[in-house]
């Protein structure tokens, strides 16, 4: 197995300005890691969020809480908890980072989320590996307007695959804490969005301010199974209980191929009915890939499993219909928690404009989906081929105390998903093989371009690729036990995913900034269906960051048997050692670059 992504340090334009000067001068060492060889614990290639110098302001949110603490039977009821904005230390600051812990014992393959005043703060899955604790770190800095006052919040569990069994046993422990970075000359006070508000597809309705002049959407996109599902014409005609799918196969009358409805997905945004914009879904990988096992989490980690960052949809060219009277309707047509965050203009009680331009609305939303799976006796075999692309404008300006501004967004995507099937026995108990290879390419750019007259303030181009080589074998029908239950015997996985996140951003008065980040998980294995146990296997994770103010960024990791083998940190960088700016969005999380403000 091979698998190599080469870091690099990016080079190019430099800001311009005084203050850029000061904010180039600034970065963050990242200590390379020690080598665990031979180490079954948990590992992360993911950087932690770089902040500037001097020591930060903490609020504690919540310490070790049993989010399965609940009646024996029921589904897990959200910990509340309440935020007060550390003594002393009030915004705007310069940077605000999101610490988070967690610790899972328990069965059931479980999302964890932290919301503040409804807002959600953090989505990440539950780390199914025992005994061990994950930290993660996000850049909160957008949210600052929420973190101005004093709110209640929740922390709680979503089911991702299963329902809820085993909670008098289970544990999944979880604590948080906010860390403010106080603004210096050299790490300025970002501008960060004036307001928020949560958007949830059972209960869309927001009241919002009449001066909006710039709008966004952070979406929480990841989601699992559904680049395996097949069409509803398929899950019928053929079962099989050695396929992939997170719940248990009682007898015959479990999900097939762990889910219906067909393989494509995506996150279309409507305001008001009026299609506004388009977000990717991320291939989010399951923690198991059938019933008993397989387990993922073993020591490394796919892309997004622990902390799922958002990502953000530019509504801005619709800004005039978010300014009109009454409260409006903003629609996900797929079940994600989001939030929006807008600007706005205030020197102005109302704003008025106009959308000049959409192409979004009308145009296709339904795949070309190909089946050429046919059966011949007791075997079954094809594929199915579902493919979407889209090309669309939206237009649309506001009148401010300012001027007019215009902002016209451009959005390209490029969907395929192709699935190759082979089901060999096709009635119960006669399930001898089962064969799943799929390869997803969901790549999409968005272009955003916002001017004043005839002077340019933004041209962002966004680009996010989220390919996924899946192949999953598994041999024969094993009873697990008491004659009734079924799952496959001796599945075989390969896996090769990544997430690469491409941005670069033209900001007036500062010049050109690019970041590109390279998050890479490779692995291949043969599974106790009974233990979930790693049999033979081996596995790669690498992470690699970017920019082109000096921002250098590389951690993997190469495992075997379920141990670490090797790990590297630092490569291609300068002198071998991490350096991120202070600024800078390593993680991949949506960047308002305030900083340049």
């Amino acid at each position: 197995m091979k698998f190599l992504l080469l870091a690099r340090r990016a080079v190019g334009a430099a800001l311009v300005g005084p203050i850029a000067v000061a904010l180039a001068s600034q970065s963050m060492s990242i200590p390379n890691r020690p080598l665990q060889a031979d180490s079954t614990g948990v590992t992360s290639v993911a950087p932690d969020v770089p902040v500037p110098a001097g020591e930060p302001c903490v609020a504690n949110l919540f310490q070790n809480v049993d989010l399965y603490e609940q009646p024996s039977g029921t589904a897990p009821s959200p910990i509340p908890y309440t935020y007060s904005p550390p003594a002393g230390c009030r915004g705007p600051w310069a940077k605000v980072v999101l610490t988070v812990s967690l610790q899972d014992d328990g069965n059931d393959p479980t999302q964890a989320y932290i919301r503040l005043a409804g807002i959600q703060i953090f989505q990440g899955s539950m780390p199914f590996y025992r005994s061990n604790t994950w930290h993660v770190e996000r850049d909160v800095t957008d949210l600052s307007s929420l973190l101005t006052q004093a709110h209640t919040g929740q922390a709680g569990l979503l089911a991702e695959q299963t329902i809820w069994q085993n909670m008098s046993t289970d544990h999944a422990i979880l604590s948080a804490q906010l860390l403010f970075y106080r603004a210096s000359s050299s790490a300025p006070a970002q501008k960060t969005p004036d307001a928020l508000f949560r958007v949830v597809p059972e209960n869309n309705t927001v009241s919002l301010p009449h001066n909006i002049v710039r709008a966004y959407l952070d979406v929480y996109n990841q989601e699992p199974w559904w680049y395996t599902c097949v069409t509803d014409k398929e899950g019928y005609a053929f079962y099989s209980a050695a396929a992939m799918g997170g719940q248990a196969k009682f007898a015959i009358n479990a999900p097939d191929q762990g889910c219906g409805g067909g393989s494509f997905a995506e996150i279309k945004v409507s305001i008001d009915g009026t299609p506004a914009g388009v977000a990717p879904v991320f291939p989010l990988l399951p923690q198991t890939l059938s019933w008993p096992g397989p387990n993922l989490d073993a020591p490394e980690q796919p892309p997004q499993r622990i902390d799922h960052v958002p990502y953000r949809v530019d509504l801005t060219p619709v800004a005039a219909i978010l300014n009109e009277a009454g409260p409006h309707t903003i629609s996900l047509s797929r079940p994600a928690d989001a939030y929006l965050l807008v600007y706005q203009d205030k020197q102005s009680v109302r704003v008025s404009g106009a959308v000049t331009l959409n192409t979004l609305a009308g145009s296709a939303s339904s795949p070309t989906v190909i089946d050429t799976i046919h059966q011949v006796g007791d075997t079954a075999s094809g594929h199915i081929s579902t493919s979407l692309d889209r090309d669309f404008t939206i237009t649309g300006f506001v009148n401010t105390s300012r001027g007019r501004l215009e902002t016209t967004v451009h959005q390209v995507s490029q969907f395929n998903n192709y699935q190759a099937f082979y089901l060999d026995g096709l009635q119960f108990p006669n399930y001898r093989y089962y064969r799943q290879h799929l390869w997803l390419n969901s790549h999409t750019q968005q272009h955003s371009h916002r001017t004043r007259g005839n002077v340019v303030l933004d041209d962002d181009i966004f680009t996010a690729s989220y390919p996924l080589d899946l192949r999953w074998d598994a041999t024969g029908d094993t009873d697990t036990g008491d004659g009734f239950e079924s799952g496959p015997s001796e599945p075989r996985v390969r896996v090769k995913q990544h997430r690469n996140l491409d941005a670069t951003y033209l900001k007036g008065g500062f010049g050109r900034y690019t970041s590109r980040v390279r998050d890479g998980f490779v692995f291949s294995r043969t599974f106790d269906p009974f233990s979930a146990e790693s049999v033979n296997g081996q596995g790669q994770a690498q992470y690699d960051f970017g920019d082109n103010q000096g921002s250098c960024y590389q951690s993997a990791v190469t495992t075997l048997n379920g141990a670490i083998a090797t790990e590297t940190s630092g490569v291609g960088c300068a002198d071998g050692q991490n350096n991120v700016r202070w600024y800078a969005h390593p993680d991949g999380s949506p960047d308002s670059l305030g900083w340049t403000h």
